[in-house]
């Protein structure tokens, strides 16, 4: 019996006890991805031109546009800012509610500052929009 009992411990010990803790873990396939807010403005392709640095090619439903990030901040751990999107080489996906992708489609949305959150998938270059609003109150 005691044997049972001490080969049962090792194979545990051995293979891991499945559980939140671990399943969520850092690097793990199945831990969230980050949820990130990013305030920033779409530029039309004449004031892209003329800024270069702190932008993103991202595409919302298939559209190319370029996106101006002023600040990135996670919601989900410490705050890494830029260098959380520094490894997506300049180009993200957008996805999201047809509402949220409508918001950021229309021309009256280019130029405004705008407070975009969503869940960060890096391996694959994708934010799921979670909510797209005005950041003007918040830039005065």
């Amino acid at each position: 019996m005691r044997f049972l009992l001490l080969a049962l411990l090792l194979a545990l010990l051995l293979v891991g006890v499945p559980g939140p803790a671990r399943s969520f873990a850092a690097g793990s396939p199945t831990a969230l991805p980050q949820l990130i807010q990013i305030i920033g403005s779409l530029l039309t392709p004449s004031e892209a031109a003329e800024r270069k640095e702190q932008t993103l090619n991202v595409r919302i439903a298939g559209e190319r546009r370029i996106l101006h990030v002023r600040t990135v901040k996670s919601l989900t751990s410490d705050d890494r800012g830029w260098s959380m999107l520094r490894n997506l080489g300049r180009s993200l996906t957008i996805r999201g509610p047809a509402p949220l992708l409508d918001q950021l489609q229309s021309k009256e949305s280019i130029g405004l500052p705008l407070k975009i959150e969503g869940r960060l998938y890096i391996r694959q270059r994708v934010l799921m929009l979670t909510s797209v609003e005005s950041a003007v109150p918040q830039l005065q």
